[in-house]
């Protein structure tokens, strides 16, 4: 009976829209941890029925497009509590509210549209994935500056972190199509280790957590890109590669010198 009833996915955006304003007006009312986890739970269940009751193509799955909604919440909120400075905070609150409500925008409304909105929402969620990634990174580091979890060591944040930057590889890889074979969980072991002794190193560093989060997920995207270019059968290109990779080296070193706020 409910099945029956479809929102179209404009409808299931502007929606979605209204209920994540209401749902950052929130976030400003937090007074304990209970609040957070009735918070979180609200907002996956109510994504959970609108990706229940919106049209999806066959070619697009919906259990996925929840997961990047739910990835991306989590850090979001993770950038939420933890964010002091005004600006950054509105800036992750536009991204929480924008973000899911394009990604049911840009779903086809039927199989005639479809060649055109596959590509873009496969690419549009991957990076909500990041935007999450980046919000997981930075909830840990400020949970290691704050020492809110005293029982949890560094090192073992550090472990915790360094497993879902692997697994968030891993998945993303297999998204755009790598195999799943012996080289593919090798890669994804050794992407364990690099993000591992990435994090450590940053943990050392004179910075603040949003800045170390920043960091880390430019490593992890930058690199991850690369990997997955070498998982495919083509291999990296390193003539195409090599503007990439000197723009954004410039861009780093400008970033750590410039922007970078040093203890």
């Amino acid at each position: 009976m409910i099945k029956s009833i479809s929102l179209h996915p404009k409808l299931a955006a502007v929606l979605d829209l209204m209920i994540n304003l209401f749902m950052l007006w929130w976030v400003r009312q937090f007074g304990a941890w209970w609040m957070v986890w009735t918070w979180l739970w609200l907002r996956v269940i109510i994504w959970g029925v609108f990706t229940w009751m919106v049209y999806y193509p066959k070619e697009i799955s919906r259990w996925k497009h929840l997961l990047s909604l739910v990835v991306m919440t989590v850090g979001t909120l993770a950038f939420l509590l933890f964010i002091e400075w005004k600006f950054a905070w509105y800036l992750f609150g536009l991204f929480f509210s924008f973000f899911s409500f394009y990604s049911f925008w840009l779903l086809p409304t039927s199989t005639v549209s479809l060649g055109v909105f596959l590509k873009p929402h496969l690419r549009w969620r991957f990076i909500m994935a990041v935007i999450g990634l980046a919000g997981i990174f930075e909830g840990a580091q400020a949970i290691i500056s704050f020492q809110i979890v005293t029982s949890v060591s560094t090192l073992t944040w550090s472990v915790i972190s360094s497993v879902f930057a692997a697994v968030f590889a891993g998945w993303w890889w297999w998204e755009y199509g790598t195999p799943i074979n012996k080289r593919f969980w090798i890669w994804v072991a050794l992407w364990f280790v690099l993000m591992f002794e990435l994090f450590w190193v940053v943990n050392f560093l004179p910075l603040g957590y949003l800045v170390s989060s920043l960091i880390l997920t430019w490593c992890w995207y930058a690199l991850w890109l690369l990997a997955r270019f070498n998982l495919t059968a083509e291999g990296v290109h390193w003539k195409k590669q090599s503007l990439f990779l000197s723009v954004n080296s410039i861009l780093f070193i400008l970033f750590l010198i410039f922007i970078v706020r040093w203890k």
